[in-house]
C-alpha cells in the first residue's frame, strides 16, 4: 500500500544552476540542473523561484514536468533568476508481506 499524505522530504536546500544564459525573450521551457546534472524536483511546489527579483507562484507562473521548468511568460534576456529546491523526496518503501503483526499496531486499532 502506498504512503498516504504529503511526501516526505529530507536534506539541505539545493541552489539549482543558473538559467539566465538561456533566456532570449521567447523561450519558455528550460532544463533544471544541479552541478550540471539533471534535477527532477518532486513537484513545482518544492521549488522557490525568483525571476527578476520577484518570487514566482508555482503552477500559475511556472510548471514542472520531470526536469523541465516551463514559465507562463518567456523570461527577458536580462532577467536575473535563482531557483532553490526545498529538500528532496524520500522513498519510504513498502513493508514486506507478513512483517506487520498485531503487537506493532495500536491497541485500539479497528475499534470505534
Amino acid at each position: 500500500m502506498p504512503y498516504i499524505g504529503r511526501g516526505l522530504v529530507q536534506g539541505n536546500y539545493v541552489k539549482l544552476d543558473d538559467l539566465q544564459s538561456q533566456f532570449d525573450g521567447s523561450k519558455t521551457t528550460f532544463t533544471l540542473t544541479s552541478g550540471g546534472q539533471s534535477y527532477k524536483p518532486g513537484s513545482a511546489n518544492t521549488l522557490l523561484v525568483s525571476l527578476g527579483g520577484v518570487i514566482q507562484e508555482a503552477i500559475t507562473s511556472y510548471t514542472v514536468v520531470n526536469d523541465q521548468i516551463t514559465f507562463s511568460n518567456p523570461p527577458t534576456s536580462d532577467a536575473q533568476i535563482f531557483i532553490i529546491a526545498l529538500g528532496s523526496a524520500v522513498s519510504i518503501g513498502t513493508p514486506a508481506d507478513g512483517t506487520i503483526t498485531a503487537p506493532k499496531l495500536n491497541a485500539s486499532f479497528g475499534e470505534y
